[in-house]
């Protein structure tokens, strides 16, 4: 029995109303978050049916695989778009179509076929983000397998009925049509698939958003200890009450804090850049500088641009958890506090390491940006790509959210609220309590 009383004891202690109130909230967010990605997901199965295709050859062949792509069986159907392009800037062309990818039969297509040579087809796809499923061109790669299957049918059914097939033809049968990839990154083009540039880029796009929660996550527990642990124990009251400024004590602590993110940072950076020379190690020197040439490797002014969004990150989630520390009635409640700030952090780090956060529907993304750690996890993405306006907003809407946190922490620093705030709940409980007794 006394065991049984302990426990409950424990219980009682650990799962507060806020507590469950948090794990529900945890619970509501993560749902939310796994439709995103649901969405997402059938969202790419519709668009495999919609194929994008130019036909720069314009044969009665070329016309019959349009055909075969529309109805490849009885019970599929595609939607098939031909379009027409006037150069070789592809990039310029997605523009111009308001498309991700296309796929071109180029001039000779049905001369290389009944030649009994491998067909060349071209497909054309811009790369947007390192996450994981942004890099899935459902539509194009569907019209790639189904051009190789229709060309397979004809020489199938056209050999067959002029004879035997002969050892050359059996080899072509398997692939008849080469796939010449070419990839769109920012306004740069390359011969190379998006697959093995995400390849070259896994680090980067695997390490950068894991680093930047752990260093928010590592920096504001210790953040909020800290200031809980000096409040309770009373160092912080003897801190303040000395002859010295508390905004001289406050900018110590934030001076402080700030000296610990950007080594933090640093860290990041040098460990980032030996990771990302890992991926490409094995790759044919055509490869690397392909992906040299497209701008995907990261030099110092990335590394640059990167840290400065990280810094201000920290910073604003220092000065947070230095707000949350002031409410911190014992240790266990300053874990209890850092829980929403734990959860605003937890749902962009999610969506950037699968979506493209910048091509989500309206209401989602704008809610996204509204959480200032969004724009630290989505600034690789911006760099890299050439999302410029998005990286500098972002940055400055972390500047005002870092002025607003400081501004409160100062507010509260330089009052009494830093004794006060953890006992707020409390008094006006018992003053209520008072009036009923009277």
């Amino acid at each position: 029995m006394k065991f049984i009383s302990l426990l409950k004891k424990e219980l009682r202690e650990m799962l507060t109303l806020q507590t469950l109130l948090m794990l529900v909230m945890l619970i509501v967010l993560m749902g939310s978050m796994g439709g995103l990605m649901g969405k997402a997901a059938d969202e790419s199965q519709a668009e495999s049916g919609k194929i994008t295709i130019c036909d720069l050859d314009d044969t009665p062949f070329s016309q019959s695989v349009l055909k075969y792509l529309e109805h490849p069986t009885a019970d599929m159907q595609n939607e098939v778009n031909v379009i027409t392009i006037e150069s070789d800037d592809y990039a310029k062309e997605l523009d111009k179509h308001d498309i991700k990818s296309f796929v071109i039969l180029p001039k000779g297509f049905e001369d290389s076929i009944r030649d009994g040579k491998q067909a060349e087809i071209v497909y054309v796809s811009r790369m947007t983000s390192l996450s994981m499923m942004s890099n899935i061109n459902a539509g194009s790669e569907t019209a790639v397998q189904l051009i190789q299957a229709a060309v397979k049918t004809a020489m199938y059914t056209e050999k067959i009925n002029s004879g035997k097939l002969t050892d050359d033809e059996v080899s072509l049968m398997e692939m008849p049509v080469y796939v010449k990839e070419q990839t769109i990154v920012a306004d740069k083009q390359g011969e190379v698939s998006p697959l093995m540039l995400y390849s070259a880029t896994y680090s980067q796009s695997l390490f950068m958003p894991l680093i930047v929660y752990i260093l928010i996550l590592l920096g504001s527990q210790t953040m909020v200890n800290a200031v809980s642990a000096e409040k309770l124990d009373k160092t912080l009251e003897t801190l303040l009450s000395a002859p010295v400024s508390r905004i001289h004590v406050l900018a110590a602590k934030m001076i402080a804090a700030a000296v610990v993110a950007l080594l933090n940072a640093a860290v990041y950076m040098i460990g980032m850049n030996k990771l990302s020379i890992n991926p490409t190690a094995d790759m044919p020197d055509d490869y690397n500088k392909m992906v040299e040439q497209l701008g995907l490797t990261f030099d110092v002014k990335t590394y640059l641009l990167i840290g400065v969004q990280m810094l201000v990150t920290m910073l604003i989630a220092l000065s947070l958890s230095l707000i949350l520390g002031a409410f911190a009635r014992n240790i266990k409640s300053s874990q209890t506090l850092i829980m929403p700030l734990m959860i605003v952090t937890i749902i962009p780090f999610m969506a950037a390491m699968f979506l493209d956060i910048s091509t989500l529907p309206g209401i989602v993304k704008y809610l996204l940006y509204a959480i200032p750690f969004t724009h630290t996890f989505m600034a690789s993405d911006c760099i890299l790509f050439g999302k410029t306006t998005l990286y500098i907003g972002g940055l400055v809407y972390q500047i005002v959210v870092l002025i607003i946190c400081m501004g409160i922490a100062v507010k509260i620093f330089t009052s009494d609220t830093i004794f006060t705030a953890s006992e707020m709940k409390f008094s006006l409980g018992r003053k209520k309590q008072k009036v009923y007794e009277d």
